[in-house]
């Protein structure tokens, strides 16, 4: 299913560079559930219109790859990172990173995420990826690593999903970031610039 989901990445990104709407679903309409569209292609559809980046992965070796590319067009030296498996991943690639999210010095932060929300292209972040600290503490640049499995239909599951898989350990500081265009308002809360590495399992 995620490889046409790139094909149809691909083709959303040339009708956006040619100011066409097609492809986007509007999911504020009362009818969207109607589409035949899949839960995975409403989220890839949203969040690619709301301003996100969207890169599918195959395998590690091409999301390392993407990684660097994204390093290397938004100029940066190092990355913000506090989770110790992405610091791994950072090594690898020879990427330094620091862990001073709110150093006006550093632009663009490397996380992981909670789950990825269908209903309106957004991504859930909890306290267990900002080490416990305000997501206003971060710039607004991101990259996010995230796996298929994490996708969810709406906020509703995703907390549902939560509440059963880190009962014992439940996250504070819930939120959601969006892409800097969601749905044409500028000014959405917790609007984002947003890399999403999405890594097949």
């Amino acid at each position: 299913m995620w490889k046409a989901i790139k094909n149809l990445l691909k083709k959303a990104n040339q009708q956006s560079e040619n100011k066409s709407e097609e492809n986007h679903i509007d999911l504020f309409h009362p009818n969207y559930t109607e589409s035949n569209a899949s839960m995975d292609e409403i989220f890839a559809t949203n969040f690619n219109a709301g301003g996100g980046h969207f890169l599918f992965c195959d395998n590690n070796d091409e999301a390392f790859q993407n990684l660097k590319e994204i390093v290397k067009y938004e100029n940066v030296t190092e990355l913000i990172c506090l989770d110790k498996q992405l610091q791994q991943i950072l090594t690898t690639i020879d990427v330094p990173f620091v862990e001073k999210p709110n150093d006006s010095r550093y632009t663009l932060s490397f996380l992981n995420c909670e789950f990825l929300i269908a209903f309106d292209g957004s991504i859930m972040l909890s306290a267990h990826q900002t080490c416990g600290r305000n997501i206003d503490d971060f710039p607004t640049n991101f990259i996010i690593y995230a796996r298929p499995s994490q996708l969810v239909e709406n906020v509703g599951a995703a907390l549902q999903k939560l509440r059963t898989l880190k009962k014992d350990n439940l996250p504070s500081k819930i939120t959601s970031i969006r892409g800097k265009n969601m749905h044409k308002f500028p000014n959405v809360q917790n609007a984002k610039n947003i890399y999403l590495l999405l890594v097949e399992e």
